[in-house]
């Protein structure tokens, strides 16, 4: 881990080969990084604001940081079992709806809708129309999915507004994973599973800025599914 500088290379005051190590430490910081299963919050800081404070080129800046963003997003889908795709998902033409859905046809693939799943209107998923659908990678185990997209900032570093997710149909809800919600009042959330209690779940979003968990009664219906896929074109 590395989490200072020689005494002599204080943040802005290093010698010319202060700089040459430094930058080479950066370039080596990178690679390094993206093997990191779970990379230390501490270690991505330190990598972006290596080249922040000492008032690097903005695009090498940008470059640190949206690697930084992604390697913490990773590391959020491993711990709560969300495959990260970054680039967003080729649509097809399908006309239907996920209540007519052929069973065969959501083995591979599945139906897109624009609904927002951090706030709405209520409307019951199974009646939205949909003539946009999307391919389920084979990787995943077969089931019936459901593709929408994320609305809000609620769910950072893991979820932008405007990703789309991936969700496994089904009743389940298993503490840290992420599941989207129907609550009659608010329509559609994704949130990560909090506690768990007799008849009631606890929703928590992981952006900090949002500490307030959401209590929700558990019955037929709740839970619209797992969110096991993040498709995301932010490019960090």
């Amino acid at each position: 881990m590395i989490d200072r500088l020689p005494p002599n290379a204080a943040p802005g005051h290093e010698t010319p080969d202060d700089e040459r190590r430094i930058d080479g430490l950066i370039a080596l910081a990178g690679p390094l990084a993206e093997r990191m299963a779970e990379p230390d919050r501490r270690f991505l800081d330190w990598q972006a604001a290596e080249l922040r404070d000492r008032g690097r080129r903005s695009e090498r800046e940008a470059d640190v940081v949206a690697r930084a963003r992604r390697l913490a997003a990773r590391a959020l889908g491993m711990r709560h079992a969300v495959w990260c795709i970054d680039q967003m998902p080729v649509a097809s033409t399908h006309a239907g709806s996920l209540g007519t859905a052929d069973v065969g046809d959501a083995d591979v693939r599945a139906p897109r809708f624009d609904l927002g799943i951090a706030a709405g209107a209520g409307r019951v998923l199974w009646d939205e129309p949909c003539d946009s659908w999307v391919s389920i990678p084979p990787e995943l185990p077969r089931g019936r999915y459901v593709a929408l997209t994320v609305k809000g900032d609620s769910m950072l570093p893991l979820l932008h507004s405007g990703d789309v997710v991936l969700v496994k149909l089904g009743p389940d809800a298993v503490r840290d994973t992420v599941v989207v919600a129907r609550r009659p009042d608010d329509g559609y959330v994704v949130k990560r599973v909090g506690r768990v209690m007799p008849g009631r779940l606890e929703l928590v979003s992981l952006n900090p800025d949002f500490p307030a968990p959401i209590i929700v009664d558990r019955h037929e219906g709740t839970v619209t599914g797992t969110v096991v896929l993040r498709w995301c074109g932010h490019g960090g």
